[in-house]
């Protein structure tokens, strides 16, 4: 049977903690946060995988959670994204050409990153040249929450940074997406429908929390706005583009308020549920989780 046809788990840390999604069918089952220690985790990623992995191997046994056809999102820390615009290029080379010009723009990433790349609009020569999504993610991080996963017994199906999956559970042509935890948050600038900019942004406090990731996002909030106008001409975000708050700083008294106030007066919007959300599911605080469920091919 394939993945969606049978339960499965998408999974997520962050907050310090370890937040569970079970679902079938696309159909929201069960969620869980189990708080996790902070000194096996950096900047939201996993360092010592071989202890975290006993950590989920044990979570799931205890919540009877399905192991097979896994799912996973990673927090955007030292990946980065940018849109090249190439010659055409014949003979199924374009692969070779886009490494190369990552090599030029983004020197040494190949050698620790991993590099990915699409053709927008399927590949089509526009004025001599097409245009290629490319991706540089740090191995590091990758392979830690793989080999985490080998320790717990899961069979990772599926595996995605964080800003994807919140832009495919927002599901909006234009928009900005904070993802706020205490330990890090997250800011994903969304237009024409794909992550044109992310931020991951660690709180690097001994004693993380909301005061002070708030203090970050108010200040970080809109220069990562002003930065993406001033960085991308052809921008469709402007004043009326609205902001979506999502993660455990959305349980705040006055968050959304609070959000506005520091975009300098933006209207924040709720993120409109899935078909078939239960009616008490916490939407915002699995947000990552519900946008790794919607993907429709892994």
């Amino acid at each position: 049977m394939g993945l969606f046809n049978s339960r499965a788990m998408a999974f997520t840390i962050e907050g310090l903690a370890m937040k569970i999604l079970t679902f079938s069918r696309k159909k929201i089952e069960n969620w869980y946060s189990i708080p996790l220690n902070p000194n096996f985790v950096k900047d939201g990623l996993v360092i010592s995988p071989d202890v975290v992995g006993r950590f989920i191997a044990e979570a799931i046994q205890e919540k009877g959670v399905p192991r097979n056809g896994a799912l996973a999102a990673l927090p955007s820390t030292g990946a980065a994204s940018q849109v090249l615009s190439l010659p055409r290029v014949r003979g199924g080379k374009l692969g070779e050409v886009v490494v190369r010009e990552v090599k030029r723009l983004m020197p040494g990433a190949v050698d620790v990153d991993y590099i990915y790349w699409q053709p927008f609009d399927n590949g089509i020569v526009k004025g001599g040249k097409q245009s290629v999504y490319t991706l540089a993610v740090p191995k590091n991080g990758v392979i830690s929450i793989v080999e985490a996963c080998e320790t717990a017994g899961i069979k990772l199906k599926g595996l995605e940074l964080r800003p994807f999956a919140l832009a495919r559970a927002v599901n909006c042509k234009s928009g900005i997406i904070v993802h706020g935890e205490v330990d890090g948050s997250e800011i994903v600038i969304v237009d024409q429908f794909v992550p044109g900019l992310f931020r991951n942004i660690p709180i690097k406090d001994d004693k993380p929390g909301a005061e002070v990731a708030w203090q970050n996002l108010i200040r970080e909030l809109p220069f990562t706005i002003d930065y993406y106008n001033r960085t991308h001409h052809d921008s469709s975000i402007t004043a009326e583009t609205p902001i979506y708050l999502s993660g455990g700083l959305s349980l705040d008294l006055g968050a959304f308020q609070k959000l506005a106030q520091a975009a300098g007066g933006r209207k924040v919007e709720r993120v409109e549920p899935p078909p078939g959300c239960p009616e008490n599911f916490p939407l915002e605080q699995y947000l990552v989780n519900v946008g790794l469920m919607l993907k429709d091919k892994w």
